[in-house]
């Protein structure tokens, strides 16, 4: 694993914004043309977490599956800001996004978010890749989603 992707200041602010903008993002009310992909969030306490080391290991082996399930990849590693991915693109912080999805700030959690902003599945341990991917069809789409089928 290349853990200088994680120590780097600028790559660790990035993850830690991309987290801190998915959290709140299911109570805003969204336009029928923004699409929310389903979020992955990987809660580490500190940047040298066995779990978390463990975890990017599998999901960087494994990034063509994520993208190809339209699913965005979170580090949630202690309190640090994190930005959540388009439509959102906002900033919160680690230990708010750890409030919301009640995740301590000494635990490892791998959480999956569906479209519509809600828990899907958690795991207390890291995961492999294919397991998470294949969560994600079973998610209930969003009504507006649905429509557009009609």
């Amino acid at each position: 694993m290349d853990l200088g992707k994680i120590r780097t200041p600028s790559l660790a602010l990035g993850l830690m914004l991309a987290l801190a903008a998915a959290g709140p993002a299911h109570a805003q009310k969204r336009g029928p043309q923004e699409h929310r992909s389903p979020m992955l969030f990987i809660f580490a306490p500190d940047q040298d977490n066995k779990q978390l080391i463990e975890q990017y290991d599998q999901n960087q082996r494994a990034q063509d599956a994520f993208d190809g399930a339209d699913i965005d990849v979170i580090y949630v590693i202690g309190d640090h800001m994190v930005k959540l991915p388009p439509p959102d693109m906002k900033t919160v912080s680690g230990g708010d996004l750890r409030k919301l999805y009640h995740v301590d700030a000494t635990g490892f959690r791998v959480v999956l978010v569906g479209d519509d902003g809600w828990e899907k599945k958690r795991w207390a341990e890291p995961t492999p890749p294919r397991t998470i991917v294949s969560r994600a069809p079973d998610m209930p789409k969003p009504k507006s989603a649905l429509d557009e089928k009609k």
